[in-house]
């Protein structure tokens, strides 16, 4: 039976929306997501979520205790709402993990302008263009104008093709796989 309101869908969204702007690496992820997990659920709940930081483990373990974690303090809303968040959070870690693998150089492929390597740094992100316009504070058309200039540049005609050669052209290898179970 869903429990689920309005409002836990809208508070959900709220959730990873302050997570996803966080989420740098895996630690910023993991501090990101126990800080919006204890507004999101009540806090002696979400305390197991608190992954070792201190001691260097990299890897957020602890949060997929509490998005698994079933008995006393968890209600059938609760699990619910949890399950909500769930294949969200692994997104948002498999994408950590995914940065934290990339070059930090910040540089754009050769032959491209900067403002154009960060419009494919967002592209490469899934962003799409009405996303990256407000990421970097220009419009819609400037994004696809800047598209269309790497497209060429670049030899390409699609999106995919776009972020494929940029990263080929950078010797960046595709991201690697989060190891399974991870989250």
């Amino acid at each position: 039976m869903n429990h689920l309101t309005r409002n836990d869908y809208a508070s959900a969204l709220r959730v990873l929306a302050r997570i996803e702007a966080q989420a740098g690496d895996v630690d910023s992820f993991a501090r990101a997501a126990v800080l919006a997990l204890n507004e999101y659920m009540a806090s002696e709940l979400t305390a197991l979520s608190v992954c070792d930081l201190c001691t260097g483990q990299r890897r957020a373990a602890g949060l997929g205790a509490v998005l698994s974690r079933r008995g006393p303090g968890f209600n059938e809303r609760d699990q619910e709402r949890l399950a909500l968040l769930r294949p969200h959070l692994a997104f948002l870690y498999r994408h950590a993990c995914q940065a934290a693998a990339a070059p930090a150089s910040g540089a754009p492929p050769p032959g491209l302008t900067l403002r154009e390597g960060e419009v494919m740094h967002w592209l490469a992100c899934g962003k799409t263009d009405a996303e990256i316009a407000a990421l970097l504070s220009i419009s819609p058309r400037t994004v696809q104008k800047h598209l269309e200039h790497v497209y060429v540049k670049l030899g390409v005609e699609t999106r995919t093709a776009a972020v494929m050669r940029a990263l080929a052209i950078s010797g960046i290898r595709g991201p690697e796989r989060a190891p399974r179970g991870a989250l």
